[in-house]
């Protein structure tokens, strides 16, 4: 009886898995393209030009500055903090996935508590954000909103424009759009 799961191929998977992971956390700040705070992908609104720009656009008064320094260095620190504990993880689980007979349940909890870590982290640093935001008055309060959305529909188009690469849109001649 063929094995469809063969060791081999889990270590090649649980490797390729952290390989990705990896990437993700070490890319440079400013590459994230996303909708907005607390959303998968959100670095490029929250750290990015962008960013600045609503900042300047919301005329902050003392009291929501403050807060924003604070919020945007506890970002600034976070990303730090996790940038560099995920290159310790991932050396470290490296170095258990080349030692021979290594326990694939472990480290898969191992990346299972990582990534649990990282989201707690990850909402602190929204909820610093929202601490800004329940400070702003409602004018200021709709710049934001209108910022966001501009932002998910920016994200949505770029995902429109790289979802069908390389294939024709549905509604040409050699693929014409369902009926009905």
């Amino acid at each position: 009886m063929k094995q469809l799961l063969s060791p081999r191929f889990l270590v090649a998977a649980v490797a390729l898995s952290l390989g990705l992971a990896a990437n993700t956390y070490a890319m440079p700040r400013g590459e994230h393209p996303g909708p907005g705070m607390g959303m998968p992908g959100h670095h490029y609104m929250v750290h990015g030009r962008a960013m600045n720009r609503l900042h300047g656009e919301l005329k902050l008064d003392a009291k929501q500055e403050a807060l924003w320094q604070e919020a945007e260095k506890f970002s600034q620190d976070h990303r730090d903090t996790m940038r560099e504990r995920f290159r310790k993880e991932h050396a470290e689980i490296k170095a258990m996935l080349d030692q021979p007979g290594a326990d694939l349940r472990a480290i898969a909890k191992r990346t299972d508590d990582l990534r649990a870590e990282g989201i707690k982290e990850r909402n602190a640093v929204r909820e610093r954000w929202l601490a800004v935001y329940d400070t702003l008055t409602q004018e200021q309060k709709e710049k934001a909103r209108l910022f966001f959305k501009a932002g998910a529909e920016r994200f949505e188009r770029m995902e429109q424009k790289t979802k069908g690469r390389g294939q024709p849109p549905r509604d040409t001649p050699a693929n014409p759009a369902p009926k009905g």
